[in-house]
């Protein structure tokens, strides 16, 4: 895809043609013009075993995964790496749907994320009186996300960005900046934003922050964590407002693949926890 990368799209589960059972799919994301030596993606052999393969020549392995459950209108989606937020998941569905030539009333589609409504009306009541963004020095590619530059998560990427290079021009040489790019996920960022006088503040400057904090909270870019303090002192993290689940799995031996089965149980076992919370159509 021009604006998107290299995308790779697998479905693989028993339930796939079954009608009433949900739509499972895994997609990679990867750097144009770049391959993919993981995701079962360009493989010589007859059958895709999906056994460990050396990587290419020019790239070793995906930038992101993103493991989608749909079913009917409802979906969950469970993403790793840079492909973070059902902000980017939707701009790989449109961008799929296009080159599949669907019909614009067939394209005509948004996600609207499910929210915890208390946690939203604290936000939108009470404002913002501290936004503290925590993350480290990795940012995904540029491309992976074009339309993110006039948000508040476009311009923390940008910041990254700004600051890799900063510290690249501080390495020796070439294998210095190689081994330093290796490990930005060792140095980490912290961004506060307040507005000064706090509850007496100019009103656009309140109104201004509040709708960072807003912006940051629907979709908490890369792999940063976002805290707010509201004006009345409550604490609200990223994840409160949209409803998420941090889950921890192991990577496949030999590459850094998750394995998408494990992937898609852990999405049943959370819409099956939403169901109980009524948060999930029978």
């Amino acid at each position: 895809m021009s604006t998107l990368g290299l995308v790779g799209v697998r479905q693989r589960h028993h339930e796939w043609n079954e009608p009433g059972r949900p739509l499972k799919l895994a997609l990679g994301a990867g750097a144009p013009g770049e391959a993919m030596g993981t995701f079962g993606a360009d493989v010589e052999a007859d059958q895709d075993e999906d056994a460990p393969t050396a990587p290419p020549a020019r790239r070793a392995f995906k930038l992101a995964d993103a493991f989608v459950l749909i079913d009917q209108d409802e979906l969950l989606i469970c993403t790793d790496g840079g492909m973070r937020g059902y902000g980017t998941v939707s701009r790989y569905f449109r961008a799929l749907f296009d080159l599949a030539n669907l019909a614009p009333a067939a394209q005509a589609f948004d996600f609207e994320p499910a929210s915890n409504q208390d946690k939203r009306r604290t936000l939108e009541q009470e404002g913002v009186g501290e936004l503290t963004i925590k993350g480290t020095m990795y940012a995904a590619t540029q491309e992976l996300e074009p339309d993110a530059g006039g948000r508040v998560s476009g311009a923390v990427r940008q910041l990254k960005h700004t600051l890799q290079e900063l510290f690249s021009e501080d390495a020796p040489d070439e294998e210095q900046r190689e081994i330093l790019a290796r490990h930005w996920g060792d140095i980490n960022v912290v961004t506060t934003i307040s507005p000064a006088g706090g509850k007496t503040a100019t009103p656009v400057v309140l109104s201004t922050v509040d709708a960072a904090g807003e912006d940051m909270i629907d979709e908490v870019p890369d792999d940063s964590e976002v805290h707010i303090r509201t004006r009345s002192g409550n604490l609200i993290k990223s994840g409160d407002v949209i409803l998420t689940k941090l889950i921890r799995l192991r990577r496949k031996e030999r590459q850094n693949d998750l394995d998408p089965l494990d992937v898609w149980q852990e999405l049943d076992t959370f819409r099956e926890e939403l169901r109980q919370r009524g948060a999930w159509q029978r």
